[in-house]
């Protein structure tokens, strides 16, 4: 009986720490300009440049060579026809606990392109929203970016359409993400939307919010 509770215990131990890594096996099938075709894991995908899929992320690409990362934050540059299986450990998940004001807004201090700036949680905005001002704060170069016009509540105010190459509040952290750049002096803070929080889980209590990030 103890020799079979023995190896009954060494599976579990075995299996408990199988199940804690993962290995991705990645090649590239085809190459083009800031996009690719990858088979991951034995799955052919076209991505895009900012795209992550199962914990892939293609970074960057060109007709010579893609840049992925893994989740466990390596990165390694791929030509034609190349292949690399990587082994992680997958990470825990970061999670962040706002409070609510008296308003019952959920604001939170945050870093763009690691600068810090001050967000205001909204679920109902597309993208990450900020003013011409802060942008300019920030030194993002938007000005050169596509430009549209969009109807606030008192008048049509030009709009230029960016990606932001890092978005960080507490220890989440999300690369390439859609912003857009009003101008003026609002929205004051800026509007931290859907182009970053589907990145996350929202978990609402009272008048706690937790930010947890998926993998």
């Amino acid at each position: 009986m103890n020799r079979l509770i023995l190896i009954f215990l060494l599976s579990v131990i075995w299996s408990s720490g199988w199940s804690a890594s993962a290995q991705n096996s990645v090649k590239v099938i085809a190459l083009f300009t800031n996009k690719a075709m990858l088979n991951i894991n034995g799955q052919s995908i076209i991505m895009q440049k900012g795209d992550t899929i199962q914990g892939v992320t293609l970074l960057s690409a060109s007709g010579r060579a893609a840049r992925i990362r893994f989740e466990d934050g390596s990165e390694k540059m791929l030509g034609l026809n190349r292949s690399i299986q990587q082994a992680y450990k997958k990470p825990q998940n970061s999670k962040l606990t706002l409070y609510s004001d008296s308003a019952g807004m959920f604001t939170v201090s945050g870093e763009v392109n690691g600068k810090n700036t001050p967000f205001l949680l909204d679920t109902g905005a597309t993208y990450i929203a900020l003013s011409s001002d802060e942008a300019d704060r920030l030194k993002l170069p938007y000005q050169s970016a596509r430009k549209g016009a969009v109807q606030t509540a008192s008048e049509v105010v030009a709009v230029w359409h960016i990606k932001l190459d890092q978005v960080k509040v507490g220890d989440i952290s999300v690369p390439n993400v859609d912003a857009v750049v009003l101008q003026g002096n609002n929205p004051r803070p800026a509007l931290l939307g859907m182009s970053f929080l589907k990145h996350v889980k929202l978990h609402r209590n009272g008048a706690a919010m937790v930010i947890e990030q998926k993998y």
